[in-house]
């Protein structure tokens, strides 16, 4: 008797299928785990608690991250992606050294400030936050704002100073400000922005006096 094989059409659908539920398990995993690092912060939360989010079996988990602090590098590496297409449309249009600094800290400033999940999650987890500024998907948020600064010198934007230098600075003092800015009640992106701008505009003395 002659074994009947699947046609090529239906393992192909088969294949499809399999790759769809991985992905929707892999995102019904960081968005359990982005709501569980808000609400108890990294360090109180636990695989456990992000799977009970879900309607995953519990050692799922594990065939898509290694441990919570995998699914948390991950959760912070999607948000970075959108924060880099953010300063996509802003910083790197910008015709002026002002537009520039302000169109950077209002993109970072404001995506923190917009989506209440995302601010307490910097509310309860900077710490845990702090220790993936040398991974991969953070540093390219480096690697562009260095990029940028380099056109922008180019065209007469920006003056001819040391990129690397400057770009450190700008990433500083946003992420620093961002830091006490979502500790602070109402959250201000505005006045972040504004002080943040000023600063490397002019140094002190160009600051708001309060």
């Amino acid at each position: 008797m002659v074994e009947e094989t699947a046609a090529p059409d239906s393992r192909t659908e088969r294949s499809g299928r399999r790759e769809q539920n991985k992905a929707e398990n892999r995102t019904a995993l960081l968005k359990a785990a982005r709501a569980v690092f808000a609400e108890m912060g990294f360090g109180a939360a636990s695989v456990r608690d992000i799977v009970r989010r879900t309607d995953l079996a519990s050692g799922t988990f594990y065939n898509y991250f290694k441990d919570k602090d995998e699914i948390f590098e991950a959760v912070v590496g999607e948000l970075t992606g959108v924060l880099l297409q953010r300063h996509n449309q802003g910083r790197a249009r910008a015709a002026t050294a002002e537009e520039f600094l302000h169109q950077h800290y209002s993109a970072y400033f404001n995506f923190l400030a917009e989506d209440p999940e995302l601010l307490a999650l910097a509310r309860s987890s900077f710490t845990a936050v702090r220790t993936l500024l040398d991974k991969p998907d953070v540093r390219a948020l480096a690697k562009a704002l260095n990029d940028d600064i380099r056109t922008a010198i180019a065209s007469g934007v920006l003056p001819n100073v040391d990129v690397s230098y400057l770009g450190a600075s700008m990433a500083g003092v946003a992420f620093e400000i961002s830091m006490v800015m979502v500790t602070r009640d109402p959250v201000d992106p505005e006045a972040a922005t504004d002080f943040a701008t000023r600063l490397m505009l002019g140094g002190l003395h160009r600051l708001p006096r309060r």
